[in-house]
């Protein structure tokens, strides 16, 4: 190899080593605060001022369809309005002292319409009043352990005590991601709820343009006061990867929530690393027809990794080593936790494969007759 293209090459290389190094740019959002996390696993992507406290406008609604999910099992539930109700007004649908509708509808205008009134019903649906709801807001906030928000009514029209992060907001998104009627209502374009007092039905539309701009976009709720500016939680899901923006105070909330989106799903991927049936281990039955049953992965595992990145991971299950029976199959008895050498983490649950019934006295009796009848009937058989 002649000296030049020796020099060549060795220059190559370490080009190469400082574009692996140092960024080929600076990512930064045009917003007041921003984040991006993977939804699968909180694991935090991107950040700017997410601690930041500020004014949330109407992505307060996230908390506030959470806490109802979370707090009615029935969402037909009925909701009558009490005559002394007032209407807070701005964004709504005109709801009055006397009317009835059901939890369901009230969410749907809550997260389409982005209702004010809607979540002033559903406050005093689910806690019996607004200020009963909120101190359900400010506890499940606390519960999962954030620290950057105090919230002050369910709706988000400015108020001084009425404050979040886009850290908070993301971490709110990603726990209300894992019931499948909050993912059916950002998801949803449109739906019809009954007008009692109007002769036509109150049609109701996402406001959420992100759905239509974004390919794979799944959420989330928009926001804007005059104190916050614009807002925007978003989700895409692309390649079996789901993530969570949120931007705040930021004048062009779609373009940039479509930057920061675009930023991590070329910077990370979800790399399998487990299967769903993988066995993880063995459960002693006690008082059970059956001794020991096969604990397994309840669901595939998926960890999200910058690209590239080897998927070298350190699986740790936790589950009980002894169960009483009965046992259902699927049951839920533990947690796989697989943990990357970057300390990225993901969980799935660990489930019993197969059924235990308990042995009792009648079972007994019964294996006994059983054993009786086949010792019985065997030899005849064999004569014929």
């Amino acid at each position: 190899m002649g000296v030049k293209k020796l020099c060549f090459g060795l220059l190559f290389a370490a080009m190469l080593l400082l574009l692996a190094a140092f960024p080929a740019f600076a990512f930064d959002v045009n917003a007041a605060a921003a984040i991006l996390i993977d939804a699968n696993s909180g694991h935090i992507i991107y950040e700017q001022n997410a601690h930041e406290s500020l004014a949330p406008a109407s992505t307060t609604k996230v908390l506030t369809a959470l806490v109802t999910l979370e707090e009615v099992e029935d969402l037909s539930q009925k909701v009558t309005l009490p005559e002394d109700f007032q209407n807070v007004g701005e964004s709504g649908i005109y709801l009055e002292a006397g009317e009835t509708h059901s939890i369901e509808d009230l969410l749907y205008a809550l997260m389409l319409r982005s209702a004010n009134d809607a979540g002033q019903a559903l406050g005093i649906g689910v806690a019996g009043s607004e200020e009963a709801f909120v101190e359900l807001m400010n506890s499940r906030t606390e519960e999962l352990g954030l620290k950057d928000s105090h919230w002050d009514n369910p709706h988000g029209l400015d108020a001084e005590d009425h404050y979040t992060s886009a850290h908070d907001l993301a971490m709110i998104t990603r726990q209300a991601m894992t019931i499948p009627e909050f993912n059916e209502l950002i998801v949803s374009e449109s739906w019809t709820m009954p007008w009692e007092s109007n002769e036509y039905d109150r049609s109701l539309y996402n406001h959420n343009q992100l759905l239509d701009l974004y390919e794979g976009a799944d959420g989330v709720k928009t926001g804007y006061t005059s104190k916050s500016g614009s807002c925007l939680v978003g989700s895409a899901t692309r390649n079996g990867l789901r993530l969570i923006g949120v931007v705040l105070n930021c004048d062009e909330h779609y373009e940039e929530m479509c930057r920061l989106l675009d930023y991590g799903f070329a910077s990370y991927e979800s790399v399998p690393v487990g299967k769903k049936g993988d066995v993880v281990g063995s459960v002693k039955v006690l008082n059970g027809n059956v001794k020991r049953l096969e604990a397994v992965l309840a669901e595939d595992a998926k960890i999200t990794l910058e690209k590239g990145a080897s998927a070298d991971v350190s699986p740790e299950y936790e589950f009980s080593q002894a169960l009483e029976a009965p046992l259902k199959a699927g049951e839920v008895i533990g947690r796989a936790c697989f943990t990357h050498k970057s300390g990225i983490k993901t969980e799935v649950p660990i489930c019993v494969k197969g059924e235990a019934e308990r042995y009792t006295f009648g079972l007994v009796w019964q294996k006994v007759w059983q054993t009786f009848f086949s010792a019985l009937l065997g030899p005849l058989e064999a004569e014929e």
